[in-house]
């Protein structure tokens, strides 16, 4: 994934891979979505089509093109980046809100995955805990999608880093 850069990349920096969470994320916008849709139906057959029906349409038009622009939004900007150097973390929390988390590859001790719940199963994603040797201890990858790929790739690149530098271990 050579092609892909990003602000703040390092000259000597390669990206392995960029993922974002799981489109299941979104759901919550589709039962919203199917709710709204139902409230609708059901007062075209209080009211029938009337002046009040027309403007509920018109609402909720403006609302569904607005409310799913901001999803969409936060899903594409929620970013997760493996680079042969370091994991980063961007988090958009909201429009004026993001968080950029990041840890060299060294510096990680310990990786854990957790899938809980039945929908996580099936669809396979789940939570990844770095922890790490910094000021920040733990970061934590929500919803990624195969969370134990990603950990293995997280692992394996942590190993090479390792086994490349001239490090002595003490026992």
């Amino acid at each position: 994934m050579a092609e892909y850069t990003f602000e703040g990349q390092r000259p000597d920096e390669e990206v392995i891979f960029v993922q974002k969470r799981h489109p299941w994320v979104l759901s919550k916008a589709g039962i919203i979505g199917i709710l709204i849709i139902l409230g609708l139906i059901i007062s075209f057959i209080l009211f029938g089509f009337s002046k009040v029906t027309s403007l509920m349409i018109v609402i909720t038009v403006i609302f569904f093109v607005f409310y799913g622009l901001y999803l969409w939004f936060l899903y594409n900007n929620y970013i997760y980046i493996l680079t042969n150097q370091r994991v980063i973390i961007i988090e958009q929390n909201s429009i004026f809100s993001r968080r950029i988390i990041e840890s060299e590859l060294d510096k990680i001790q310990n990786i854990s995955v957790e899938v809980k719940g039945p929908v996580k199963t099936f669809l396979n994603f789940g939570d990844l805990k770095i922890m790490t040797a910094g000021i920040d201890p733990v970061m934590v990858i929500l919803n990624v999608e195969n969370p134990y790929k990603v950990q293995q790739e997280i692992v394996k690149h942590c190993k090479k880093l390792a086994s490349g530098s001239n490090q002595t271990i003490i026992r």
